[in-house]
């Protein structure tokens, strides 16, 4: 519906609200409503209090990949309140782990038998979407910067394992407000499509990490690899935060080197364990790649 605009004194502009809505939500003179700004749009919502939505989900196996994969994407999906059905103590072993490590805000507050309670405790706030991804993106550069230590075999504190914690606590977190809040609007989908493709990156260079031993002897050439997959990154995480697509243009070009030549060689000329490293560097790679798309999508 269309409402035209009504000047009221010197500088306000005002518009009247339809009735129907106005009955539907029980308002009259004094009730607050609420008004978001949205890229061009003003978002109107009656001032309601905001329920806890609930579901109940049901542990299948003791594999920890399908568990951690089954509650995470329910938290993704905006969920406050999870009933949890297991049928045994290392199920549910598992799933707490899981809880502690990767969802934000979220506590058991009750366990039985055959079944647990899963409530949003302590989750910051939606405007906390920022502030959490720059905190995503910083852990990543302390990924890697820790992985190329490693290649090095510097003497380092090897807690990846703690980082990448941190890292997919931070990413589900961001994909749970996108889904609750429908972050910058039509651009939401952009936005959960980049930090899939971005996460998807980074887990290529975690079990990269999980391969690394003292007996693996690494190359120049894998090492240099290693250096280009971060200055890769680090283009697409400078466009991001200066939201500048001309540094995004300097991603196609660095990418078709890396695989396409350089990647390509390497494959064929190393083995064992060395070539499992370097098709995980490509892989990254071609991630990171991929998530120039969605992003430019954002910028514009």
């Amino acid at each position: 519906m269309k409402r035209k605009l009504v000047k009221q004194g010197t500088a306000t502009l005002m518009i009247s609200l339809p009735s129907r809505w106005i009955k539907q939500n029980n308002l009259d003179k004094g009730n607050e409503i609420n008004l978001e700004q949205i890229d061009n749009n003003l978002l109107i919502s009656a001032g309601l209090v905001e329920t806890k939505s609930e579901t109940t989900i049901k542990l299948l196996d003791l594999t920890e990949s399908s568990i951690r994969t089954l509650i995470t994407n329910t938290y993704r999906t905006g969920y406050d309140k999870i009933k949890i059905n297991f049928y045994n103590e290392e199920q549910f072993k598992i799933l707490k782990n899981i809880i502690n490590t990767r969802l934000i805000g979220f506590e058991v507050i009750k366990k039985e038998k055959d079944y647990c309670i899963v409530e949003n405790i302590t989750e910051p706030s939606a405007d906390q979407f920022d502030n959490i991804i720059n905190k995503m993106f910083y852990s990543i550069s302390e990924f890697m910067e820790l992985t190329r230590k490693r290649f090095e075999k510097l003497s380092v504190n090897d807690n990846y394992e703690e980082i990448e914690n941190r890292i997919q606590k931070y990413d589900n977190f961001c994909r749970r407000i996108i889904s609750k809040k429908k972050l910058s609007n039509k651009k939401s989908e952009l936005f959960w499509n980049f930090l899939a493709l971005i996460i998807h990156g980074q887990r290529e260079i975690y079990h990269l990490n999980k391969l690394l031993d003292k007996t693996i002897l690494i190359s120049k050439e894998t090492k240099e690899l290693l250096n280009h997959t971060i200055e890769l990154f680090n283009y697409i995480k400078d466009g991001y935060f200066k939201n500048n697509i001309e540094i995004l243009s300097k991603v196609h070009k660095i990418e078709k080197e890396l695989i396409y030549k350089k990647g390509y060689s390497l494959l064929q000329e190393k083995k064992g364990k060395e070539n499992i490293i370097i098709h995980h560097l490509l892989t990254a790679i071609r991630e990171f790649y991929q998530s120039n798309s969605p992003l430019s999508g954002i910028i514009l």
